[in-house]
C-alpha cells in the first residue's frame, strides 16, 4: 500500500442560526435564549476548523435581532460568517 503525506482536506461544519419573526433564536432548529447564544458560539469559535456560521432572518424580524446575532458572532470570534436568504417566488 502506499502512503501519502499530503493533509487530509476537511471541509468545516456548517451552522444554522435562524431568527424568528418573533425574535427568538433557533441553532440548528433547537429554541436558545439570548444568553446561551454568545457561549454557543465561543464554543464554536475554538473548534479547528472552525465551523462556518450561516444566519437567516426571518423576513418579518427586526433586523436589530439579527444585527445582535452577527455582533455576537464577532465577539465570540467566529470568522465566517453567511448569511442565507430565500428567493423571490
Amino acid at each position: 500500500p502506499r502512503a501519502t503525506n499530503q493533509p487530509e482536506l476537511s471541509r468545516p461544519e456548517t451552522l444554522r442560526l435562524s431568527v424568528a419573526a418573533d425574535g427568538k433564536y433557533y441553532w440548528n432548529e433547537t429554541q436558545v435564549s439570548d444568553e446561551e447564544l454568545l457561549p454557543r458560539l465561543q464554543a464554536e469559535a475554538a473548534k479547528e476548523p472552525q465551523p462556518d456560521l450561516h444566519i437567516r432572518g426571518d423576513k418579518d424580524v427586526r433586523y436589530e435581532r439579527v444585527a445582535q446575532a452577527m455582533a455576537a458572532a464577532q465577539r465570540a470570534g467566529v470568522r465566517k460568517i453567511g448569511f442565507v436568504t430565500e428567493p423571490a417566488p
